[in-house]
């Protein structure tokens, strides 16, 4: 609403707080990402880090790197900025006594963190690490010690949080939503993550598609993400409303669950697998995609080739449901077998169609369908299949933060193959990029021999938003915008 100086948007998701580690899910980072700051930045269109809370950082050895602060920073209360905060939020965060989801994927690294002096700090990790800008990236958003250490119930944080992002936070209420204001304040802006530009931005929940649509044509909405191509192709004709279309680094995927932690079975042989990916028309299911994206090239690798470090020689197999039958009645599967897709978010439609596709060479597949939450738990009992999503981490640049979600242990691998989870911790021990490619590439050139992961659509943005309403480039954001990246016409 320009009038007003007011963006409104709305989630699908229901919250509850603004605070990155209680609440990591993709949707909700589109608000604690623009509220708390880390160490350093990323330049998505230079590709390069850049400055945050740090103002310089420097590389000691393998294993540790010290960070300079700035020291004109403060908190959203007044409460001034320096190394007693970072200190507090990483010892916090490493405290075994901390629960936190995804700690050990995203913190797992860190040996702990040393005070030099009152602006610097020095990082450690576990073992010999040339990555640790990357997982920094990824990790340890922070919070003020004073505030947050009384705290006796640390999610609690997230209903009042503070602090030092292009936006503050008024009010967070789980019925009435968020409202943001402008941080006025905000003098480490850069290209990286620039200051913001519209005063104040309110956000509620709206689960339906449907309903947020009507709220765009009868303007209560200024933004709209997840457009449906239908929706998107139906709305380009109102005056009132512009569709935005970007290229982005999320991907639908299949996975099989070729370490049987489903007890299904048929997986464990190479073969089935490879019948399975052979009955999948990637091809086809472009017809799911908005025109602006459909005669694009797929994806080739479980990784996107923006991501540094993503390489690879081998391509997925192509469609061949002939050769698919014959591979599943050689290993005494010609009757087929019931078989449950596991899905989430965005990739419903391709699961929907993957499902279809495989029921022709006789897999009588269905689709459970979850939100976030349950499709996590859902995933860590073990399922048969996943067609699925992946943002490397909602838009991180390097492809370390790809090869831990799939290869490490925990409840993403479906493959437990000791090969690649080597290849994780040798290319953090890489003293080059060229040296972790080299890793790399024989990592995923494993994943399409072994047919374990096969990338079937690209995610592209789709936002309808006002024709008030500006979006700005420069980022990777997987919803296609940014508050601090929004304007007015």
């Amino acid at each position: 609403q320009k009038s007003k100086d007011t963006l409104r948007l709305g989630l699908y998701q229901d919250f509850g707080v603004v605070d990155a580690y209680y609440d990591p899910r993709p949707e909700a980072s589109l608000m604690s990402r623009m509220v708390f700051d880390r160490l350093i930045a990323f330049d998505a269109v230079t590709r390069k880090y850049k400055s945050a809370l740090a103002k310089s950082w420097k590389r000691i050895d393998s294993k540790t790197v010290d960070f300079n602060l700035r020291r004109d920073i403060k908190f959203h209360d007044g409460s001034a900025f320096d190394a007693d905060d970072v200190m507090y939020t990483i010892k916090w965060v490493l405290d075994p006594k901390t629960k936190l989801r995804f700690k050990r994927s995203r913190f797992g690294w860190m040996q702990g963190i040393e005070k030099i002096d009152q602006y610097t700090v020095r990082i450690k990790s576990k073992t010999d690490n040339s990555i640790i800008l990357a997982r920094m990236l990824n990790s340890s958003p922070i919070y003020p010690s004073n505030l947050h250490g009384p705290y006796k119930v640390k999610s609690d944080f997230g209903k009042k949080p503070v602090g030092t992002g292009t936006y503050k936070v008024l009010s967070v209420d789980t019925n009435k939503g968020a409202v943001f204001a402008l941080n006025k304040d905000y003098v480490h802006g850069n290209s990286a993550k620039p200051k913001g530009h519209i005063g104040r931005i309110k956000v509620i929940t709206v689960t339906d598609k449907q309903t947020q649509l009507a709220r765009m044509v009868t303007g209560q909405q200024d933004i709209m993400y997840n457009v449906d191509k239908e929706a998107a192709l139906a709305m380009a004709g109102n005056p009132a409303l512009r569709v935005d279309v970007q290229d982005t680094i999320s991907f639908i995927y299949v996975m099989l669950d070729a370490a049987d932690r489903s007890k299904i079975g048929h997986f464990k042989n190479k073969n089935v697998r490879k019948a399975m990916l052979l009955g999948i028309d990637r091809e086809g299911l472009k017809q799911l995609l908005h025109p602006a994206f459909a005669k694009k090239p797929l994806q080739e690798a479980a990784c996107h080739s923006w991501h540094q470090g993503c390489v690879w020689s081998l391509k997925p197999p192509k469609y061949d449901p002939k050769e698919a039958k014959r591979l599943l009645a050689e290993a005494g599967l010609g009757k087929g077998f019931e078989l449950s897709i596991l899905s989430w978010g965005e990739s419903r439609q391709t699961a929907e169609a993957v499902a279809g596709q495989w029921r022709k060479i006789g897999i009588r597949a269905k689709v459970n369908y979850q939100p976030f939450l349950g499709f996590l738990k859902t995933r860590r009992k073990g399922v048969n299949a996943l067609v699925t999503l992946w943002d490397n981490a909602v838009g991180q640049p390097d492809v370390d933060n790809t090869v831990s979600y799939f290869f490490l242990p925990g409840s993403r691998n479906y493959n437990h193959d000791k090969l690649l989870l080597k290849s994780v911790m040798d290319g953090r021990k890489a003293s080059s990029l060229k040296k972790r490619e080299d890793i790399y590439r024989k990592a995923f050139d494993r994943v399409t021999q072994e047919h374990y992961i096969m990338p079937l659509l690209p995610i592209p943005a789709v936002v309808l938003h006002s024709k008030e309403v500006k979006l700005l480039k420069g980022h990777k954001n997987p919803k296609g915008f940014q508050f601090n990246m929004v304007a007015w016409n």
